[in-house]
């Protein structure tokens, strides 16, 4: 089970995430994995979707969230996964790394949601 370290917003938004990096299962690097997300924090997300992953999986991730529609590109480390009526929920915490936009995400985070 897991512990949320920072507060939590209800917010389902649905996205593809491809597998950057998988130690685990190589052969799913580059894979595509339909999720919808369940609820967000300024460093992570809870998602939803149809395929299990193991933690320690990394991830692409795009969201576009807002009424004029933003995209931030991110990367995510898989956390826990737990199985819930059939669907594969995980915690994936959101890492810093050149070429994501963790930066413009923590300050539209940080401007468009009461916590």
């Amino acid at each position: 089970m897991h512990k949320d370290r920072e507060p939590r917003v209800q917010h389902n938004v649905k996205f593809v995430a491809q597998v950057h990096e998988c130690d685990d299962d190589p052969d799913l690097v580059g894979e595509s994995i339909a999720c919808e997300s369940i609820d967000f924090s300024i460093h992570g997300l809870r998602l939803r979707t149809d395929q299990a992953l193991v933690p320690n999986t990394l991830l692409n991730i795009t969201l576009s969230v807002g009424d004029a529609v933003s995209s931030y590109v991110l990367r995510g480390e898989i956390r826990w996964t737990e199985i819930i009526d059939n669907d594969c929920h995980m915690g994936v915490s959101f890492i810093e790394e050149e070429g994501t936009n963790l930066d413009s995400w923590v300050a539209y985070f940080d401007g468009n949601f009461e916590v």
